[in-house]
């Protein structure tokens, strides 16, 4: 794979959007006007006036109602499902928030968006999905709660309001997301709007109130306290955890889901008692996962396992099906491409993702057969446990995935169909398809964008943020 050059090389990103890089409708185009005077139309051809985008930060797929888990952790999620369109296999790009995110609002992977460690910001050629929703009439808004969203790092690029509420250790009361979207929503929701919101909620430290802790949290009389201090002392060797801890873990992370459903269960409702809900598309993911020890690992991003990239993508509004579920192997970076074909809007000719919408519009269609990628690791290397970024990448043809390490060439090779918690590695089994798909991701990863570096952090937050386990 050559290496592919930005169309916007030499433009701004307001002339990209104004020039032949878009097709479909030009500029201009209203999100009300694709609701009046249109007549009654079929499901598939109704469009939504507003996009409502919700990340929720290190919630895995498989501790969901919708997603099979038997704990009633997310009955706001499930119900929102029930309405909508759910993706049983849907996969981040990165197992850790900001490169992750970056795709997700960019429809790039993090080789070509260039966020991939938190020296790095968005490449100023790089277009983003508030600024295109921007350029074609909506007003747009970000409420975020972590570091790696905030402008340091280009993120907050296209959106015309943007609150960042700060991450607060061991914080066990509801964050402020959904009261901010709230306060947003009473004063701009005449107009066709995107927001999008991120909660920190489920990340570490696991803490919640009480009244939910008291559904999910059995008897425990070990060491285990669900605080992100505690889980980098693991990650150091300086602190041992077996399975009784991590059922313990599990049981707090369990209760934090819960308690963040139901903060987005008092979002919904004011959408629907103020009438948006029925014009909105509502879209619910996470940027990653988390490890309790499946493969060795607590917290996240230090690898490319199934409990960190599979995330959830629930999709419910306007061109949505109802109780429909799709089993296809989708990407983060197929959300902007998606949302953009669902408004009626042309799509930049560089995005890496596909319109999913033919999925549910089209009988029989299916994704044309690609590789799907995931990458930009960061882990905690001996001897001064320095963090070092982008070792793990893995590389997905549906029913296998090859987990690859760039410093020591080691593989692993896992037939998902069989093996979908990735114990047996069949590598042996599969020498010829192995050394395929290997040759496809140093070929994909030879695209290797760095973004311009990121201002520096003033010491005090470099404090913090080590405290939260991001540095």
């Amino acid at each position: 794979m050559s290496k592919k050059q930005s169309p916007s090389k030499g433009l701004t990103r307001r002339e990209v959007l104004k020039h032949g890089l878009y097709g479909g409708l030009a500029a201009g185009l209203s999100g009300s006007l694709l609701l009046q005077g249109c007549g009654k139309k079929k499901q598939t051809d109704v469009r939504p006036t507003n996009i409502i985008l919700i990340s929720i930060d290190t919630l895995r797929a498989d501790h969901v109602g919708c997603y099979g888990y038997q704990r009633p952790t997310s009955p706001t999620l499930d119900k929102l499902a029930s309405q909508g369109l759910l993706f049983e296999d849907a996969t981040a790009t990165s197992p850790w928030t900001l490169p992750s995110h970056g795709s997700l609002l960019t429809g790039l992977y993090p080789n070509r968006h260039g966020l991939k460690t938190y020296y790095s910001s968005l490449p100023t050629d790089v277009i983003t999905l508030a600024d295109v929703l921007k350029e074609h009439g909506f007003l747009t808004a970000a409420i975020v709660n972590s570091q790696y969203l905030i402008n340091r790092y280009g993120l907050d690029r296209g959106f015309d309001d943007f609150a960042y509420i700060k991450e607060i250790i061991n914080q066990w009361w509801p964050s402020e997301v959904e009261d901010k979207a709230v306060e947003w929503l009473s004063k701009h929701s005449s107009k066709p709007f995107f927001l999008f919101l991120h909660y920190y909620d489920v990340h570490s430290d696991y803490s919640s109130s009480l009244r939910y802790e008291k559904q999910f949290v059995r008897p425990y009389s070990g060491p285990a306290d669900g605080s992100t201090v505690q889980l980098l002392r693991f990650w150091r060797g300086q602190l041992s955890l077996n399975q009784m801890d991590a059922e313990h873990l599990i049981d707090l992370f369990d209760a934090s889901i819960l308690q963040m459903d139901d903060g987005i269960a008092r979002l919904l409702k004011l959408l629907e008692t103020s009438g948006l809900l029925d014009n909105s598309l509502v879209i619910v993911t996470s940027d990653h996962g988390e490890e309790f020890l499946e493969h060795g690992g607590v917290l996240h991003s230090q690898s490319q396992y199934q409990e960190l990239i599979r995330v959830p993508l629930i999709m419910r509004g306007p061109g949505i099906p109802q109780s429909k579920r799709l089993r296809n192997v989708v990407s983060h970076v197929d959300v902007m491409p998606t949302i953009l074909s669902l408004l009626g809007i042309g799509q930049p000719s560089s995005l890496d993702g596909f319109d999913l919408c033919p999925l549910w519009q089209k009988s029989g269609f299916q994704v044309p057969q690609r590789y799907i990628f995931a990458m930009s690791s960061r882990r905690l290397m001996p001897p001064k446990y320095e963090m070092v970024y982008n070792i793990e990448c893995a590389i997905r043809h549906p029913r296998y995935k090859l987990h690859h390490n760039r410093l020591t060439e080691k593989r692993r090779f896992y037939d998902l169909q069989r093996d979908p918690q990735e114990k047996i590695d069949v590598a042996s089994e599969h020498t010829s398809l192995v050394d395929s798909m290997l040759s496809q991701l140093k070929s994909f990863m030879s695209v290797d964008i760095v973004g311009p570096a990121a201002p520096p952090l003033p010491p005090e937050e470099a404090e913090r943020l080590k405290s939260l386990g991001y540095l």
